[in-house]
């Protein structure tokens, strides 16, 4: 096994996985650490040299954010941070984790670099149900990526913009992963990976910042693939905003010295990351003002505009969501209390076509407003990806896997496949989770993993597990063939019947879009 690998810094040396085939390397740094007058720059290169063997044996640091597991009656503390506040946070976040199943460096082995959920405001590379050893096992090398996140990942400012023109503006979080990609490139044949076969992936926020990569021109030629999981194709049908303009993120970051009590960024700059964190709390915190910068450098234009006109990085993607993304589900927001809030909610997103949608579907009374919701029409993850690939239907490119998972999540809770719940099983971490998985759960998770890994070897995910099993055929989406692989008990690809109510919700995104044009 790869033991030890030769960087340019000197040797870094990896422990033995729980699969001793599996070496592991923990907190590997791609770039310097962003603190002190690095806050609120371009990740610089890390030029430390090693002088003897420096041992990758832990875990690093995740961004500074509101401790992951903190308050023990959320629903995500028991699910995915059960542990989360053992851990330490600080702006010294920018490290790798690889998994690498590699005898020599010669292997030559696909690589997959996987990016964290949290809405780009909160979460960490080493989640509980992140099993790189699992996938490592699959014949690929795993990697998980920190990067900065929240006002640390995008603060924006007439002066920051002054420093460095011409250079990205903003979108420190981009920059990040743009600088590991890089970094990967250059370093993962030590690892016995292939710098021409990587595959780029993330769920949620991760799978925002994966449509943000296939957007940017400094992306190109990073990555061979994309995965986007509950969150990829066209955002903004599903979730608001998908970018913030660069102008409207410096008077956010104005408003920033203001509440820091300092009238400059270099002052801003000494302030302690907590009180940063705070200051970024009182804006609102979250997506609506804190998203990727159309900045005109990393993104000369929202990724909304990008891809839904077909000028995004011609790669082979694999997208899809889960059927417990809307409201009522942990992740989907509340249902309306009664018919009058369902009003409110469908006004937020028709405006003064909202009569039409409600006319249209004849929902007359609370209850055929309550089972509106829970139809795929208010699953923003859904939206967003139907909205992507019918769209993409009509350009001719690589193709789009489309998939749902709607597998039965067992647990006193009752909770439905709700959103992050397909991490389990595209990570083959069943038995991470306190849940009481059974037989048929396994059996899924070991298909899920065997197609997400084909797909990160050749761009398609057919073929066999690792075990030489065929699996079931899966084809690529088509407007005439709107082929979408369903993760029940079973793999079972079928051709999808979008339900009127979400396909008039799409056309109308699609028209609304056409007419601001």
């Amino acid at each position: 096994m790869l033991r030890q690998v030769k960087l340019p810094n000197g040797i870094l040396e990896g422990i033995p996985g729980g699969d001793p085939r599996i070496t592991v390397f923990k907190g590997v740094p791609y770039a310097k650490p962003p603190v002190g007058d690095l806050r609120w720059r371009s990740p610089q290169k890390y030029d430390e040299i090693w002088p003897g063997v420096r041992r990758a044996d832990h875990f690093p640091p995740m961004c500074y954010q509101t401790l992951p597991g903190s308050d023990p009656d959320e629903f995500w503390t028991k699910e995915l941070n059960p542990t989360a506040t053992e851990y330490c946070m600080s702006e010294d976040c920018l490290y790798l984790n690889i998994w690498s199943p590699a005898r020599t460096v010669r292997d030559n082995l696909p690589v997959y670099l996987w990016i964290h959920g949290g809405g780009m405001q909160a979460g960490y590379s080493y989640e509980m149900e992140f099993d790189g050893e699992s996938m490592a096992r699959e014949g690929l090398i795993m990697i998980t990526v920190g990067y900065r996140v929240n006002i640390f990942g995008w603060m924006a400012h007439p002066e920051l913009s002054a420093e460095d023109p011409g250079a990205p503006r903003g979108n420190y979080c981009l920059q990040d992963l743009i600088f590991s990609l890089k970094w990967i490139r250059d370093n993962i044949a030590a690892f016995g990976g292939d710098p021409d076969r990587v595959t780029i992936g993330g769920q949620s926020g991760g799978a925002g910042a994966v449509i943000s990569l296939l957007s940017s021109p400094l992306a190109e030629g990073l990555f061979s693939g994309a995965i986007s999981q509950s969150g990829g194709g066209l955002r903004a049908f599903g979730y608001g905003n998908d970018c913030t303009p660069i102008e409207d993120a410096e008077q956010t970051g104005i408003e920033i010295l203001q509440l820091l009590g300092v009238n400059t960024i270099e002052e801003a700059r000494k302030i302690p990351a907590g009180k940063v964190y705070e200051a970024y709390k009182k804006t609102g915190g979250g997506f609506s003002r804190w998203s990727p910068r159309v900045d005109g450098v990393l993104l000369p234009e929202s990724t909304l505009d990008c891809m839904i006109n077909n000028r995004h990085h011609k790669v082979p993607y694999l997208l899809g969501n889960t059927r417990g993304e809307g409201p009522g589900t942990p992740a989907g927001g509340f249902l309306p209390e009664s018919y009058e809030d369902f009003q409110k909610m469908t006004e937020r997103i028709f405006g003064e076509h909202t009569g039409d949608f409600i006319r249209a579907f004849h929902i007359d009374s609370f209850e055929d407003a309550l089972s509106v919701c829970r139809s795929d029409a208010f699953n923003t993850r859904y939206i967003s990806a139907r909205a992507y690939l019918m769209a993409e239907a009509n350009h001719s490119r690589t193709k789009d896997y489309c998939y749902e998972f709607n597998h039965d999540i067992p647990g006193d809770d009752h909770p439905g496949s709700y959103h992050g719940s397909d991490l389990w099983f595209t990570f083959n971490s069943l038995g991470r989770c306190w849940r009481p998985f059974t037989g048929k759960h396994y059996d899924l998770a070991r298909a899920v993993v065997g197609y997400w890994a084909n797909f990160i070897k050749t761009g398609d995910p057919n073929g066999c597990d690792r075990f030489g099993n065929p699996l079931p055929g899966w084809q690529p989406w088509r407007s005439d063939a709107p082929f979408v692989m369903e993760f029940s008990d079973q793999p079972l690809q079928q051709k999808e019947e979008m339900s009127p109510a979400a396909r008039w919700r799409i056309n109308y995104h699609l028209e609304q879009y056409k007419n601001r044009q």
